[in-house]
């Protein structure tokens, strides 16, 4: 049986540019609004059964436009979905992080020099765990899913997806107007 997942991003949100936003809880901007109208026009006449998105209100908001068309969708709100955590940088300005003084290397692993700052090897231990359980769902319950993730979180669904290596998903970044559609095979 072949199943489904949609996996898209959030759009802007209303705040300064620029910032690391992170787990800080902020809403769509009206623009950030209007692409996921864009994206819930798409998305129309796809089948989703069920669908995931983080407890940030950014993520939810972004969910529920897109499930204006797909009313008896179950939703699931599920924190695994988070962006990366910026630690104290949370609410800063993005240019503070480029400094690499931030973020160390050793023996092959990110350390954060920043206090509270999440590693990409956390959140991997957070997101690939959530999509064995997705994958579990869909084959048990014969559904397809939609997922609106953050730019963090939808890197490292894309790599446990597409077998990716951490580098080549480090690259990827999808617009807020468009999908990720994954057929998968369940026979």
């Amino acid at each position: 049986m072949k199943l489904n997942i949609y996996l898209f991003r959030h759009g802007e949100i209303a705040a300064r540019k620029n910032i690391l936003c992170g787990w800080v809880n902020l809403p769509l901007s009206k623009k950030g609004l209007n692409d996921s109208k864009k994206l819930s026009e798409k998305l129309r006449v796809e089948q989703i059964d069920v669908a995931f998105c983080s407890d940030l209100l950014r993520s939810q908001q972004n969910l529920v436009e897109v499930l204006k068309y797909h009313p008896d969708a179950k939703v699931i709100i599920d924190p695994r979905l988070r962006e990366r955590h910026f630690g104290s940088l949370s609410g800063e300005l993005k240019s503070i992080f480029a400094d690499t003084s931030a973020i160390q290397t050793i023996d092959g692993k990110q350390v954060g020099l920043v206090p509270g700052l999440e590693s990409m090897e956390t959140i991997q231990k957070r997101v690939f765990p959530f999509m064995s359980d997705v994958l579990r769902l869909m084959q048990e319950e014969k559904v397809n899913v939609a997922i609106s993730a953050h730019t963090e979180s939808s890197r490292f669904i894309q790599e446990y997806l597409e077998g990716l290596t951490p580098d080549m998903s480090g690259l990827l970044e999808k617009k807020p107007t468009e999908y990720k559609k994954y057929v998968l095979d369940f026979d």
